[in-house]
């Protein structure tokens, strides 16, 4: 990818809320036509200055130059009219109006007063031929998938004249497809001139798109040089200010008898004859690409979701299905794949949110014993280390890694036999990862039969005893973890592949 001259140049910016200082002296400069990384923990300051960079926030003090001339956008418009665009991680998409009115909303082609129609289908046809999406622009955009979606997002950049398109966590939720698809529109955007700065996780991302990475920690910049100076552990090290020799917890813990088991578990055109057990103290990971029913299983287990045949045996005895209450009874917990949408109220204390399920046995003639709750609730955000001023907290200012931490709470305090966790670090960065590696460790150490579901196959070799592997609802292997066990076998069983074509 081809680089030309800075355009944007940020110096010495500060950024100061009432008692914080966001950001403290960041420097950062775009060129032309490159990928920049802006990497860095949750809380670092990485959204805060995208949002001077776009205007919406003015910076406190500092200097914003464009093409060498200093500019102060007073709100995102103005930075639009510059040629300073973002697509956020929270997508802005109109969901009952048309794919067009979408791509430009706010900037409406008008002829004689009114919207130009022809222009506006004409020229969105050829914004959706240049992304590569063959769809109509009179299609509600409420139709397309989060991928599609988010493309229209793009497209909508690209009907501002943008110069600069920040990207904020683009793949956190899509499918292998759907980011490969992404990452030929970027260098598509890439080869017309237009820079992008992206923000990810996912450093393996980082590594293959970015041409310079510039890291931020505590609202400081820590670190900023071309990618090829660039290892995953230096970038890691610069990120969290300490080296992470150990990312992957994984203590060793006396494995007891079988504490879940479960046999031809079968939901017709979903999933089928599915067979597994884990054991207490035991690991076990479920791998498998987007949409292979990993999480379908689980719900099933959980009794989200209904199931054709089969049956779970917790400790024993037989779980009747269909039902969560049961499943919580047997001592079942589940820490969904979307915290936000299912394992959390974003608008309630961490206190409300970790104490919800155990409420009824916190309660004395149906009020409940509120000493007692808050007492609890210290107890498990201190034992796991959930940053925060305190319980009253609310749940939706958290980091994503301390709110990962919270839905774990809140299935710890009922003591579970089995705890099931869904792509438990999902849009967290790196330093709550590795917490969150250790905190399973930990549960596993004390007795608990975890099941981890998993679309990064790092994560499932680091962190479990053996591994499960599910092709288009069918379980196609299952693996010990061990040195000699490679991640090519793994992802080729993924695959659905056979044991002869995997051998040659």
């Amino acid at each position: 990818m081809s680089q030309g001259k800075t355009f944007i140049e940020l110096e010495n910016i500060v950024k100061i809320f009432p008692g914080v200082r966001a950001l403290d002296g960041v420097s950062f400069d775009i060129r032309e036509g490159e990928c920049h990384a802006l990497c860095g923990e949750n809380g670092a300051g990485k959204s805060t200055l995208i949002k001077v960079m776009t205007g919406a926030h003015e910076r406190t003090e500092g200097h914003y130059r464009i093409d060498g001339e200093e500019v102060n956008f007073k709100n995102p418009q103005e930075g639009i009219n510059a040629g300073v665009s973002c697509v956020y991680q929270e997508l802005s998409i109109a969901p009952q109006l048309d794919i067009a009115k979408n791509l430009f909303i706010g900037n409406l082609p008008m002829k004689n007063g009114l919207v130009d129609h022809k222009k506006l289908y004409s020229e969105s046809k050829k914004i959706l031929d240049e992304l590569g999406m063959n769809v109509s622009p009179k299609m509600p955009a409420g139709d397309l998938s989060i991928g599609q979606q988010q493309m229209i997002e793009i497209g909508r950049a690209m009907t501002r004249n943008a110069r600069l398109i920040i990207m904020d966590e683009p793949t956190s939720s899509l499918s292998e497809a759907e980011t490969d698809k992404l990452f030929e529109i970027i260098h598509k955007i890439l080869d017309k001139n237009i820079a992008i700065v992206y923000i990810s996780h996912k450093l393996d991302e980082v590594m293959y798109l970015a041409d310079r990475i510039t890291v931020i920690r505590d609202g400081k910049n820590i670190i900023s040089d071309d990618k090829e100076n660039f290892t995953e552990d230096k970038l890691i090290s610069n990120m969290i200010g300490r080296s992470l020799d150990n990312m992957y917890v994984k203590e060793p813990a006396e494995i007891g008898d079988v504490m879940i088991e479960v046999n031809n578990l079968t939901s017709k055109d979903v999933f089928e004859d599915i067979s597994f057990s884990v054991r207490k103290g035991e690991v076990v990971g479920f791998f498998g690409l987007v949409g292979a029913g990993r999480s379908e299983i689980m719900r099933a287990i959980f009794g989200v979701d209904k199931y054709t045949s089969g049956e779970v045996v917790v400790d024993g005895k037989k779980l009747k299905g269909g039902n969560p209450a049961n499943a919580i009874k047997a001592g079942i917990g589940f820490a969904t794949e979307d915290r936000k949408k299912e394992g959390l109220a974003l608008a309630l204390q961490i206190l409300l949110n970790m104490t919800l399920v155990r409420l009824p046995f916190l309660a004395k003639l149906g009020i409940v014993d509120k000493p007692h709750q808050n007492e609890a609730a210290q107890k498990y955000m201190e034992s796991i280390s959930i940053k925060a001023p305190s319980v009253r907290q609310l749940v939706g200012n958290l980091s994503g890694g301390n709110q990962q931490k919270v839905v774990v709470a809140k299935w710890l305090m009922m003591n579970p036999k089995v705890l099931i966790v869904d792509e438990p670090t999902r849009g967290i960065d790196v330093g709550s990862k590795a917490e969150i590696y250790g905190l399973l460790s930990d549960l596993a150490k004390e007795g608990i039969a975890i099941i981890v579901v998993s679309s990064e196959i790092e994560e499932i070799m680091g962190v479990c005893d053996s591994v499960i592997t599910i092709c288009e609802g069918k379980k196609t292997g299952q693996f010990d973890i061990t040195p000699e066990l490679s991640r090519e076998k793994v992802l080729a069983y993924a695959l659905g592949k056979t044991e002869e074509e995997v051998a040659e």
